[in-house]
């Protein structure tokens, strides 16, 4: 009977820290606009830039073209490199959105004043059968 009890209790306790984490993850990214993936391709390359935030490991692998590399534990002291597009757009994804939530908070607190969340992140994009680029490892 009481170990009924705990493994409830466990269970509930799960439950709940999956609850916080997504509530987590939906507030982050709620701060920015979502942009789906045609959406983005119709802006044009020159006034848009594509950051993917994953790590250099998961862009090697596979990534949008036309994406540019900066993991998200990078950001922070790239800035700089990153200020010619602080007025233009910036559409950042990482895997699944919590990266790039964080991104996007660490841009927009910045002062990078248009920045969007694609819509989907790489999950969504390689689920709708998207074309992705690799290098040469």
């Amino acid at each position: 009977m009481k170990n009924s009890i705990l493994t409830k209790s466990k269970r509930s306790i799960v439950k709940l820290l999956t609850c916080v984490c997504l509530v987590f993850v939906s507030v982050v990214t709620m701060a920015s606009t979502d942009i789906n993936a045609e959406a983005m391709l119709a802006m044009e390359k020159s006034e848009r830039l594509l950051l993917d935030v994953r790590t250099v490991e998961e862009y090697t692998n596979s990534h949008i073209p036309t994406s540019v590399n900066i993991p998200l534990n990078e950001i922070e002291t790239r800035l700089s490199s990153l200020s010619e597009f602080k007025d233009s757009g910036v559409v950042v994804y990482c895997r699944s959105g919590f990266r790039a939530g964080k991104a996007i908070t660490l841009l927009e607190e910045n002062g990078f004043t248009n920045v969007m969340h694609l819509d989907g992140d790489m999950l969504g994009w390689e689920a709708e059968g998207r074309p992705t680029n690799q290098l040469d490892k």
